[in-house]
């Protein structure tokens, strides 16, 4: 897509945005250098058809407006729409651009209150018995397909492992875990029909979770963040519950097989990751600033006018933060490396995938981890994978936020899988607790997640 030169530059959010959902995911990086050449570091876009933002393109813009919450607010109650009647709050919003009680929407001191119990109850969690579980998640999700000889990595490990992960700290079965992995990813899918949905189901789930952890404490996350001294209520749990889940999975499960991808699709990568010459967290760094898992982040709203760039921002306008195309930023330069490197010039630790300064992603530590042991289990069960189809056929997701494979089919060299007791047991999935629509008992909202789930599952299976 190629921008009207004609257009007027320094023009306001409503004169003339770009609308970037009309673009595919080839043409995304493109897209980048127009809207820079065209509007310097901010440009006007539409996310859709009806709804426009700033989106933030230079390195430093992006990096200032995470860092200034006093300036640029998180809380999308903010947004000029919504202050000026236009828009309603839980009214068809995408997700990205709604409005929960979570430490995600909150500043301050609100925000610090929301975010110690998430801080905390991590801080808990024993890094060996975390390891453990990705591991033993890792092995169990290879041995399913170990023997055939064949396998497509997002849909058979890059996107369970973490979903399976993130469940198992809430001290749920593996059962749940597969339904939470289906709703993380039917958040971000262009069909707004089905990214509806998975919100009801998503929240159903978070609320089914802390109605049962109420009741049956353990050792898990939610325990322990009820026992929190911030006393948070059953609903602000559900929302940070639903903050941590989000953080904890989709990006992840996009950079597990975004680096997946570099490994296998660049020779030279793999090679020297594989002689030693490139550490693990070198290539992660690389796909976190070439193909970052989330390419766009919404929001900021300016709690004043302020000039981006030279740009007019008004109080209230959404401010779209551009991780890839921020990291593409012309002005970062090439960072000197050996000439002997198989990595592109100027990618180090500095990247903003992570986020900076008070809402810096909380489960930062735990994605890597997911991230290392998956790539390790993966290379070290199977030493001969390569992929099944040329590199160049591997196809991205259209999503405009994600950045992630559609499917990345392999080959490797079957291997007989060891007997294992079973990952989960789903005639215990309802943990005996049954669901009761009536009466003086609190209905099962997860079992009846659980059920869709199935059901959905089923009549994928059955086309």
């Amino acid at each position: 897509m190629s921008l009207d030169p004609s257009a007027p530059s320094g023009c306001p959010l409503e004169s003339s945005p770009v609308p970037i959902y009309e673009v595919s995911s080839a043409e995304r990086a493109r897209l980048w250098a127009d809207l820079r050449s065209r509007y310097g570091q901010i440009a006007p876009i539409r996310l859709e058809p009806d709804l426009t933002a700033w989106l933030l393109l230079g390195y430093e813009e992006n990096l200032e407006v995470l860092r200034d919450w006093a300036t640029y607010s998180r809380d999308t109650r903010r947004w000029n729409e919504i202050r000026d009647g236009r828009r309603k709050l839980g009214s068809g919003l995408r997700p990205t651009m709604a409005y929960r009680s979570s430490a995600l929407y909150a500043d301050g001191a609100e925000h610090a209150r929301l975010i110690a119990p998430i801080a905390d109850a991590l801080a808990q969690v024993p890094e060996a018995r975390v390891r453990r579980d990705i591991t033993e998640i890792a092995d169990h999700l290879i041995d399913a397909f170990c023997e055939r000889g064949e396998a497509d990595l997002v849909r058979d490990y890059t996107t369970p492992l973490p979903a399976l992960l993130v469940n198992r700290l809430f001290g749920l079965g593996d059962v749940y875990g597969h339904a939470l992995g289906h709703l993380s990813a039917s958040l971000w899918a262009s069909d707004g029909t089905v990214g509806a949905e998975a919100v009801a189901r998503m929240r159903d789930y978070f609320v089914g979770l802390v109605q049962r952890k109420r009741v049956r404490p353990g050792d898990d996350l939610p325990s322990r963040m009820m026992a929190h001294e911030a006393a948070l209520s059953d609903a602000e749990m559900a929302d940070q519950l639903i903050v941590l889940a989000g953080a904890g999975h989709e990006p992840t499960a996009n950079l597990l097989g975004n680096v997946l991808r570099a490994l296998l699709a660049d020779s030279r990568i793999g090679r020297d990751h594989a002689s030693g010459g490139l550490l693990l967290d070198e290539v992660i760094d690389h796909v976190a600033w070439s193909e970052p898992p989330l390419q766009m982040l919404a929001a900021r709203f300016p709690t004043r006018d302020v000039e981006i760039d030279g740009t007019l921002v008004a109080e209230g306008e959404p401010l779209i933060i551009g991780f890839a195309a921020a990291h593409a930023d012309p002005r970062l330069g090439a960072g000197a490396v050996p000439a002997e490197s198989a990595l592109p010039p100027g990618h180090n630790s500095a990247h903003l995938m992570w986020g900076v300064g008070t809402h810096r992603c909380p489960a930062q530590s735990l994605a890597l981890r997911i991230v290392r042991v998956g790539v390790e289990r993966l290379l070290e069960r199977l030493p001969g994978v390569r992929l099944a189809v040329p590199a160049e056929e591997l196809r991205w997701r259209e999503e405009l936020f994600v950045r992630g494979l559609v499917s990345l089919p392999v080959r490797f060299p079957a291997v007989e899988a060891p007997p294992r007791s079973p990952a989960a047991d789903e005639d215990d999935a309802e943990g005996g607790y049954a669901e009761v629509d009536g009466g003086e008992e609190p209905v099962d909202l997860l079992g009846r997640v659980l059920r869709w789930w199935r059901g959905v599952r089923a009549a994928s299976t059955a086309e």
